[in-house]
Parts: structure tokens; C-alpha cells; sequence
């Protein structure tokens, strides 16, 4: 049966943002913001594939030389595995191309086991994008909306802040805060960006009921994080929070005579941080929503955590989709 592709929704990844088919979800990713992959999944076969590549100092990337390299080893691939290859440069698919004007582009196709919709870009000066859709060849599929994904697709590696929307969680953060680490699983998942001596944690766990049990969150939440909340002394305040059951918590670092208290200080010593993070219980997903702000002075609390979680998209309408997005990827590190 050919699938149905009524909306689009958004996906944000390293600075990298397009809207995709809510039966489109993340399959891997690799790398970080100066170079990296995406890759996006349906429940039949890869449908679209982002690579993009900062160039160093004095290096130059001309889009043609890229295009060149990737469609020769492309084709020796395709030998080894017996497969025919075609390609057609300079493909005219995008017809229109008023966005594109000024820009060092290539769109092309290819075809072996699959047809492959292709757009090289240099969306900076010092910075190239490859995005590929891919469709089978079989034409049993409905009308896969190669042309709207490709050109939605944007570069905000210059942008003040970044769009990050995988698996149905979506917030934006400030682009010099760098994602160290990631957990993306199907009842938990959590980023964790750093800014020198800040860190910030976005996270949301399913199940909600059944974590909470009926505890109020102010209960709930300290045990839940007791291994975060060891070096804090912290109170937390019953709020809502984006029209939603809520906790606002204060922490500050233990005093220095607790924390000497505490076994092998000389090998397991912990810089001394402050805390503020804002948990909220979605109803309408079922879900746990936390936002928290690491920091060492005071005066960098501001208004942080409050800007994060009120750009945070905690819950939207459920689709088809959904029911995929319970697949595990394994935990991974930047």
C-alpha cells in the first residue's frame, strides 16, 4: 500500500534543519557541527541522507570537485555489487531555483538499486551540504515529496541559535552551546550541551503515569535525580510551566565541609556548581519534560532556563508515525 505523505514536520540536527514526513524519523547520526551525517528512515527503506563539511583553514571545497569524487565512488560500489549505474549531472528537477541564485550548487541524479535525488550546496563560504531522497524503483510507493523536502532544507551554522527536533521533542538552543552527548531511546531521551563551564540538559521520559505513581512531581523528582542532586543543597517550588503541572528548582553548591565528608574528595571532586532547572508532567503526551542550567557564578543564572523550556514543544498531535518512533537508537557521544 503507498504511503501517505498529507504534512511535513520539522527536523533540526547541529544546525541543520528540513521538514520531512512525519513517517520520516532518525535512523543514525554521526559527527558534530563541523562535519557530520544524518540519516532518515521510513519503515521500508533510507529515504533521505544530509552530509555537510566545514572546511579548514585555507582548504577549498568547490561543490563540482565534491560532486565528481562522491559519483566515482559511488559507481565503483555499485560494481562490486553488480548493480548498473546511471547518473544525470546538472539534473533540472528543482525548476524552481530563485533561492539557489548566487549559490555554488549542483543538483543531480543517480540510479542503481534506488533513484537518488541529489542537491550539493555550499551554503558558506567555508561550509558544503550533500542531501539526497531516495525512492524505489518500483514507483509503488505514492508521491514521495522529494522536491518540497530538499528544498526546505537550511544551513543556520551561522545563526544565534539552533533548531533541534528529532522523535517529536523540539527546542531551540543557542548555537555556542555544543552537545557533548546523547541519549535518544524510546522511554528517555536527553541531550546534554556544554558552553565552557555551563551545561544545559534537555530531556523527556514516557511514561509518566507509570513513573510517577501518582507521586507529585516536587516528590518524584529528587529521587528520581538523586545522582544530579548529591553536591546540591536545593528546594523546589510547586509552578506551572508551560500551562502545565510544574516544578521550578533552586540548587547551590553543598557547603565545602559536606562535600570534604565525602569519600576519596582528592579523586572524585566535582567543580562547584549552582543549578536551575524548570519539570513540567505533560498530560496530553504523557511525558516528563526537564530543562536544567549548570553553572558556577550566580550572575549566569538569568532568564536561561525559562527561554528554553518556553521554546520547548512538549507535546503536538499524535500521528501514525508515532507508534516508530518507540525505536531504540543506541546511546551516543559527540
Amino acid at each position: 500500500m503507498a504511503a501517505e505523505y498529507d504534512s511535513l514536520t520539522d527536523f533540526g540536527w547541529q544546525g541543520i534543519r528540513l521538514r520531512v514526513p512525519d513517517q520520516w524519523n532518525l535512523g543514525r547520526v554521526d559527527g558534530n557541527a563541523d562535519s557530520g551525517y544524518i540519516r532518515l528512515d521510513d519503515a521500508r527503506i533510507v529515504r533521505a541522507e544530509i552530509e555537510w563539511r566545514t572546511a579548514k583553514r585555507g582548504e577549498v571545497l568547490p561543490v563540482r570537485s565534491m560532486v565528481d569524487r562522491y559519483l566515482e565512488n559511488l559507481e565503483k560500489k555499485a560494481g562490486k555489487a553488480g548493480l548498473s549505474f546511471k547518473v544525470q549531472r546538472n539534473a533540472r528537477f528543482l525548476k524552481d531555483k530563485k533561492w539557489l541564485e548566487g549559490k555554488d550548487y549542483e543538483a543531480f541524479c543517480w540510479q542503481a538499486d534506488f533513484q537518488a535525488h541529489n542537491l550539493a550546496l555550499k551554503t558558506h563560504p567555508n561550509r558544503l551540504m550533500l542531501v539526497r531522497v531516495l525512492t524505489r524503483l518500483d514507483g509503488q510507493e505514492g508521491d514521495i515529496p522529494v522536491v518540497p523536502v530538499i528544498r526546505s532544507v537550511q544551513d543556520d551554522y551561522h545563526a544565534e541559535n539552533w533548531l533541534w527536533s528529532v522523535f517529536g521533542v523540539q527546542f531551540t538552543m543557542p548555537a555556542d552551546f555544543k552537545l557533548e552527548s546523547h541519549e535518544l531511546k524510546s522511554g528517555h531521551i536527553k541531550f546534554n550541551f556544554e558552553r565552557g563551564r555551563e551545561s544545559c540538559n534537555i530531556e523527556r521520559l514516557s511514561m509518566a503515569k507509570m513513573l510517577l505513581k501518582d507521586q507529585e512531581l516536587a516528590a518524584w523528582y529528587p529521587v528520581f535525580y538523586k545522582k544530579k542532586l548529591n553536591d546540591l543543597s536545593f528546594e523546589t517550588v510547586a509552578e506551572s510551566v508551560r500551562d502545565h503541572e510544574g516544578i521550578r528548582i533552586h540548587g547551590k553548591p553543598r557547603s565545602r565541609f559536606r562535600q570534604l565528608m565525602r569519600p576519596l574528595p582528592w579523586i572524585s571532586a566535582r567543580p562547584r556548581m549552582h543549578m536551575h532547572g524548570l519539570v513540567w508532567h505533560c498530560r496530553a503526551s504523557n511525558k516528563i519534560c526537564v530543562v536544567d542550567h549548570f553553572y558556577r557564578k550566580k550572575e549566569q543564572r538569568g532568564d536561561f532556563t525559562d527561554r528554553i523550556a518556553h521554546g520547548y514543544l512538549c507535546h503536538q498531535e499524535a500521528t501514525k508515525a508515532q507508534t516508530r518512533r518507540h525505536a531504540q537508537l543506541q546511546a551516543g557521544s559527540q
